[in-house]
């Protein structure tokens, strides 16, 4: 992460996607442990976690290499999952030191040593990033539900899991839509 009072302000739009990969490791010794949570601007502030702070995932597994997926919406499939609206700010921090002793800590670490912090602007409904072959696109009706749009592409890399979330998620959007017009 650089450090200055603006590289860690994102632009985003509600239908955007975001992936967080985690470190490559050529040994065990050097991988760095981390969760993200998502935090209050205090808690983003001043690199500590509060009482109830929203566990986005986790980077905790030198063996394999993982990534983390989040899809900027305003309405979450899942219960207890993050919601995103137009026009607010969202704060993501990791306090862990990068061990896997230090991945629990609750002060300072790698947000407060390395700046691992990110914000997040939503734009306003009406606002929009034009994005070159957006592989997701957020459409909104007048008078109805948004609605993620997932367009899928022959993509090699997506897991099965991926693709089994992603047509559950888009089965569940279309869902809502259709009970919405009824």
């Amino acid at each position: 992460f650089e450090i200055s009072s603006n590289a860690h302000v994102i632009t985003a739009q509600v239908g955007d996607r975001l992936k967080i990969q985690c470190s490559a490791p050529t040994n065990a010794e050097d991988y760095e442990y981390s969760i993200i949570y998502a935090v209050s601007s205090e808690e983003y502030q001043h690199c500590y976690l509060g009482a109830n702070p929203h566990r986005v995932g986790a980077c905790d597994s030198p063996t394999t290499q993982q990534s983390l997926s989040i899809v900027f919406r305003q309405f979450s499939p899942t219960p207890g999952g993050l919601e995103f609206q137009p026009g607010q700010t969202y704060y993501f921090i990791t306090t862990s030191n990068g061990r896997s002793d230090g991945i629990d800590r609750r002060r300072g670490g790698l947000c407060e040593t390395n700046k691992m912090k990110l914000k997040f602007d939503i734009l306003p409904e009406g606002d929009h990033i034009i994005r070159p072959n957006p592989k997701f696109a957020a459409r909104t009706y007048e008078d109805t539900t948004p609605v993620m749009y997932i367009i899928h592409t022959d993509d090699s890399s997506e897991s099965d899991e991926d693709s089994a979330t992603s047509s559950a998620f888009l089965l569940a959007a279309i869902s809502v839509f259709l009970m919405h017009l009824l």
